[in-house]
């Protein structure tokens, strides 16, 4: 009171008066530090000669916390001990303390006492309030399950003082329930989450947002929803007919479905076990081998997790592999015609061959036939003559006209007679007295040559009998030595003429007949056969 009435009277008189801060409010946050400021201006001749804090209850009543006493030292209540101490060690002039690890119960109103020598007693009052900062807790609702109704998703609590306010984020639908409890010294706040569960919001994030005056940064508290669901199944790589031919390899039927947890797959196939050569590997049939007309049928996937079960059916059909088979047959069809070309090639070559040998052996044949030819007329002429000087009594009567398709012919006949002549002009050694009959033979042979009306060369030869009956004189008669020499030469003339006859059949198959007349073929010579087939 002394000192309450002396600053009266200070502040009445006009002496200078030194103030506190105004009364303020201190804020604490739940189990930090904090100061109480108190703090005294003096002039020289002043001094700060002790500072008392107090804390007044709800009640009225004051209680002592601390002194400090420029010669008595500093005195600290039990109840403060070690979490109470001075903010400025050694002076007076700030009284400020520091309040270690405030809890709620150092809420209330302080006061702050000074005594200065010579002014007296001072005070400043100030009120603590402490903050309880929230310990947000979310609590995730029951299971969710596609097909359900409204259902709570997630509950966040937060208890603070003061309130703490609580909002959700999250891009899925649903409605918010508030709830708000109070406490001595806090309050709490509870905000529930409903939603509609669907396999779209599975995975989604619903997040628990708190704000709070005791909290730096506001707190964020996720949650992924989990709902449980299961698709409808359908079996993929059976659309394309052309991937389900027989001779196919690397074939796959995979059973497509969405679900949570995450479903188990069987495969089975309708009244037939699975053939032999496949596997399953999770969602997917594969066929480890060509395909064949045999693993046709209708294949079942059936899928199932904790929450549903469903099934889808494939009808699978193998058809036989065409393309191949229409390879195989152009493949065959190639090598036919290759094979065939080359024995066609192989027979022109032969035909070529043959063509070639067969001219040459004809050639051969023709100019052996021509010079055997020769030689037997020039025999048979040879025998006529010397029959004629030996016995013309044993020639025979034979007309052998010779005719020539073209004036070739005429020219060989001409040179025939030449031969003749020459022939005959050897056989006149020793019989000078034939050597007219030889004349008169000479001249009947080559006396009648011409042409017919159609230019063709002809020659008549007369036989030794007609020559005969021209002759004016007989031949004398042949001696004995003469007969031995005529039997010899006309067993010779006779064997000779066998062999011109067997000459003469093989030379008939160069001739045709016609009207009743043998014609030659064409070759390089011309022969005529009579009626007789005597051959001139």
């Amino acid at each position: 009171m002394v000192g309450q009435l002396l600053f009266f009277l200070l502040a009445v008189s006009g002496s200078p008066a030194r103030v506190l801060e105004p009364r303020q409010s201190v804020t604490a946050v739940l189990g930090k530090d904090v100061v109480l400021p108190c703090s005294y201006q003096t002039t020289a001749d002043e001094a700060v000669v002790q500072v008392t804090w107090l804390k007044r209850g709800d009640d009225g009543q004051s209680a002592e916390l601390a002194v400090l006493n420029v010669d008595h030292g500093e005195h600290i209540q039990d109840a403060y001990a070690g979490r109470l101490s001075w903010q400025s060690q050694g002076s007076l002039k700030n009284g400020s303390i520091v309040l270690r690890n405030a809890v709620q119960a150092d809420e209330g109103n302080y006061e702050c006492h000074l005594i200065t020598f010579p002014l007296g007693n001072f005070e400043s009052h100030l009120t603590l309030k402490v903050l309880v900062p929230p310990l947000p807790t979310l609590n995730p609702g029951p299971p969710l399950e596609e097909g359900q109704g409204r259902t709570l998703a997630a509950s966040c609590t937060a208890e603070g003082n003061p309130v703490p306010i609580v909002t959700w984020e999250t891009d899925v639908a649903g409605i918010t329930d508030f709830r708000q409890s109070s406490h001595p010294r806090s309050s709490s706040v509870t905000t529930e989450y409903y939603v509609v569960p669907g396999r779209k919001m599975h995975g989604k994030l619903l997040t628990c947002v708190v704000s709070h005056p005791g909290l730096q940064h506001t707190k964020r508290i996720t949650h992924r929803l989990n709902v449980s669901y299961l698709s409808d199944a359908s079996v993929l790589g059976h659309e394309t007919e052309e991937d389900w031919v027989a001779g196919t390899e690397g074939a796959s039927l995979k059973c497509l479905v969405d679900g949570n947890p995450p479903p188990t797959y069987n495969w089975t196939r309708q009244e037939n076990g699975l053939p032999s050569g496949v596997k399953i590997k999770g969602d997917t049939l594969l066929f480890q081998r060509p395909l064949s007309t045999d693993d046709g049928g209708v294949y079942i996937c059936r899928v199932a997790n904790g929450f549903a079960t469903k099934e889808a059916a494939a009808t699978i059909s193998i058809k036989e592999n065409q393309a191949k088979q229409v390879d195989v047959i152009s493949v065959s069809m190639i090598g036919a015609g290759a094979i065939a070309f080359v024995l066609l090639g192989l027979l022109v070559l032969v035909v070529v061959f043959m063509t070639c040998y067969h001219r040459r052996k004809t050639k051969r044949i023709t100019e052996k036939y021509e010079e055997e030819l020769t030689l037997t007329r020039e025999n048979s002429i040879r025998r006529l003559h010397s029959s004629h000087s030996t016995d013309t009594r044993n020639q025979m009567e034979e007309n052998l006209p010779l005719r020539s398709e073209s004036r070739q012919g005429s020219f060989r006949g001409d040179s025939l007679c030449r031969e003749s002549l020459r022939g005959d002009s050897l056989c006149r050694d020793s019989r000078q007295g034939s050597f007219r009959a030889e004349s008169m033979r000479e001249t009947s042979l080559c006396s009648v040559m011409g042409e017919d009306e159609g230019g063709r060369s002809y020659s008549t030869l007369s036989t030794v009998r007609e020559i005969e009956t021209q002759t004016e004189m007989p031949p004398p008669p042949p001696t004995p030595i003469q007969e031995n020499r005529m039997e010899k030469e006309k067993e010779k003339e006779e064997e000779e003429e066998r062999d011109g006859e067997n000459n003469i059949k093989q030379a008939m198959t160069h001739f045709v007949q016609e009207n009743g007349t043998l014609r030659a073929k064409p070759t390089t010579n011309g022969i005529y056969i009579n009626g007789r087939g005597h051959l001139v």
